[in-house]
């Protein structure tokens, strides 16, 4: 049977599954909204830092976040790091509000400066990061995106929640990441990096 019965005084009263199973769907992602939005907030509390492996040597970013080609805007393979010049590699996502708060963020840091050391790594390709960027007004910014079908579906996977950060060295080492919306001094220690007044976040 589709559905079951309860009864009201003496009148049975038919009681639809499906409405029951869409009520406890719609209840499961709430509540999982609800978790993903403080984890993100609290997300200045779960930076790390000195980022090791298990022979003592940071991670290369190539294996921190994947070994895949990346273009730019015009559709170019570039590097993913430029050698020898730190950076701060943003990934974002043309769906992610927390990414639109920081970039807006930035702004008001910014000033007017461009930000060279910024590389904004968007999850759907370089191009769905242009109107994120260029609606805060922000100059410098190199944006980047993986090129093929399958390597944005890795991207997807791996970094489920965004933002996510990773200040590079000049040896193209990460040595420091930070997942979720940096808040206050935090995102200014990133911000110093990106204009190039400091080769780390500290």
């Amino acid at each position: 049977m589709a559905s079951q019965f309860a009864f009201r005084g003496k009148r049975p009263v038919r009681i639809r599954r499906g409405s029951i199973m869409n009520a406890v769907l719609i209840a499961l992602f709430f509540i999982c909204g609800v978790a993903i939005s403080l984890t993100f907030t609290r997300a200045n509390k779960t930076e790390r830092s000195n980022i090791v492996t298990s022979n003592g040597v940071r991670p290369l970013v190539e294996d921190a976040i994947g070994h895949f080609a990346v273009s730019d805007t015009s559709g170019h393979t570039v590097p993913l790091v430029t050698k020898g010049e730190p950076a701060i590699i943003m990934v974002s996502s043309r769906t992610c509000a927390w990414c639109k708060q920081t970039l807006a963020d930035l702004r008001v840091l910014a000033n007017g400066r461009p930000l060279p050391r910024l590389k904004v790594l968007t999850l759907e390709g370089a191009g769905e990061g242009v109107g994120m960027v260029a609606s805060e007004g922000l100059i410098g910014v190199q944006l980047i995106g993986p090129i093929a079908g399958a390597d944005q579906v890795q991207l997807t996977f791996r970094y489920p929640g965004t933002p996510t950060f990773l200040a590079i060295d000049r040896d193209g080492r990460v040595v420091r990441t930070m997942p979720g919306y940096p808040m206050g001094d935090e995102l200014k220690r990133w911000f110093n990096v990106m204009v190039g007044d400091a080769d780390t976040p500290r």
